[in-house]
């Protein structure tokens, strides 16, 4: 990730040390924000009968990371805590991050909520068709190709243009029992 390519990467439990270091710094941080020098934003978001509120919170000591010489170009790190009301029930969740970019909360918010609008239709769309949170395959490459057939199989409902009813799911139900259609897909026809 080096040649000025700029990134801006989740944290999570997998990069242990990193993740803690961000943690602690974090609750160090909200002991004392006004002895920590950081950057933060706030939105708030109204719509469909929920409410959902994102701070982030962006720092630039990186000398308080886990082996930070690990990420090349490393500017910053972010905070990033949602809370989501829906029917009077609120739900919180923080996630952290890494960047290249300059310690920049809006912009840093902004750079996540992107990753995250292309995200979630992605994989709503491969839980919902293909029950993919239910797929538990371990062995050698097995996960990681049977995701790339997904992914081919979607992108061909997706280009499929013939009036059918139904949306992706009815389509992969009907190329399941329909060798006529399942030719039309692949352009056998």
């Amino acid at each position: 990730m080096t040649g000025g390519a700029d990134y801006v990467l989740a944290v999570k439990d997998n990069q242990k040390g990193l993740a803690e270091s961000i943690r602690d710094f974090f609750q160090a941080f909200q002991d004392a924000p006004d002895k920590t020098p950081h950057q933060q934003c706030e939105t708030v978001d109204r719509a469909h009968g929920r409410l959902e509120v994102r701070r982030c919170y962006v720092f630039d000591q990186l000398d308080s990371l886990d082996r930070p010489q690990r990420w090349p170009d490393l500017a910053c790190f972010a905070v990033v805590e949602s809370e989501r009301t829906v029917a009077g029930k609120t739900t919180r969740e923080r996630r952290f991050y890494i960047s290249s970019l300059p310690a920049d909360a809006e912009r840093l918010a902004s750079a996540v909520r992107q990753h995250w609008a292309v995200e979630n239709p992605l994989h709503w769309c491969m839980d919902v068709v293909f029950n993919d949170d239910q797929v538990r395959l371990r062995t050698r490459h097995a996960a990681h190709n049977l995701a790339l057939l997904k992914q081919m199989v979607l992108n061909l409902f997706r280009l499929d243009h013939t009036k059918r009813r139904g949306g992706i799911k009815a389509r992969r139900l009907l190329a399941a029992s329909s060798d006529h259609y399942r030719a039309q897909l692949l352009g056998w026809t």
